[in-house]
């Protein structure tokens, strides 16, 4: 046995600084973490400034992270390192009793939008540039961000809606999609 353990007292006297510190870690038991999340955190702040919140499930479609944290870890490793003033709301939605987002505190909680109504139609087109002449509002659809459009038969209640409030900024439809043009 004194063979082996010479052994790797030779070994470990080869190693570079870094390597016998996690060789310490090692023999003592301790987790060692080998992601760093200093560039998810960037790429969230980013997120959160551009679009008013994240939530972990946005996180990780969106390529930021490669696996679905839950949220103690997602804000203890990235969103505590966020240099804006960020906060936490519990949204609606599936699960276990829904999702969190966190959110910018100086742009205010995020809205839910749980039904099809003028409110949310004037909400999507909040988002419109009126300054172009041709407008297609099916991007600003975002299923995660207004959740009630993943239901049936949302879309078909909202068309109409959207038309209405589109007509007040001076647009009108063209054809059966949510193409519009302004009016001359």
């Amino acid at each position: 046995m004194k063979e082996g353990l010479e052994k790797v007292k030779e070994l470990a006297d080869k190693l570079s600084d870094s390597d016998k510190e996690r060789l310490i870690r090692y023999l003592g038991g301790k987790r060692e973490y080998t992601k760093t999340y200093d560039d998810v955190a960037t790429k969230v702040q980013e997120h959160i400034i551009e679009n008013g919140y994240i939530t972990t499930k946005q996180a990780f479609e969106l390529g930021y992270t490669s696996k679905l944290l839950d949220t103690t870890t997602f804000y203890r490793c990235i969103i505590s390192k966020l240099t804006i003033d960020v906060d936490k709301k519990r949204m609606s939605g599936s699960g276990s009793g829904g999702r969190i987002a966190f959110y910018n505190k100086v742009m205010g909680a995020p809205s839910e939008y749980n039904r099809v109504d003028i409110r949310l139609a004037r909400e999507i087109v909040s988002k419109v540039d009126i300054s172009k002449k041709h407008n297609d509002l099916m991007p600003l659809l975002d299923k995660n961000k207004y959740r009630i459009l993943s239901d049936k038969g949302s879309l078909k209640q909202l068309r109409p809606l959207l038309v209405g409030v589109m007509s007040e900024k001076g647009y009108e439809v063209i054809g059966n999609e949510l193409r519009f043009v302004r009016g001359a």
